[in-house]
């Protein structure tokens, strides 16, 4: 679908919507807020795993040649 059609549908959503009376708790908020922080730690923790392939690609992508002191001659 385009994104066209998403902001369509979301207008349309917006200009019929009809008053809701609901309760959202205390706690929603936090779970909320907690949510946010573990999608958060969770990005983190993939780019600590993967930081090794992430910086020899980042390293070709630039054409970097990263020279180790051994195989420098004096």
């Amino acid at each position: 679908m385009k994104p066209i059609h998403y902001l369509l549908a979301f207008s349309i959503i917006l200009v019929f919507a009809q008053p809701v009376f609901a309760y959202l708790d205390p706690s929603t908020g936090s779970f909320v807020l907690q949510m946010i922080i573990a999608g958060m730690l969770g990005a983190i923790f993939t780019i600590k795993i993967y930081w090794r392939k992430l910086k020899g690609f980042i390293s070709r992508l630039f054409g970097k040649n990263v020279k180790k002191s051994s195989d420098e001659t004096p």
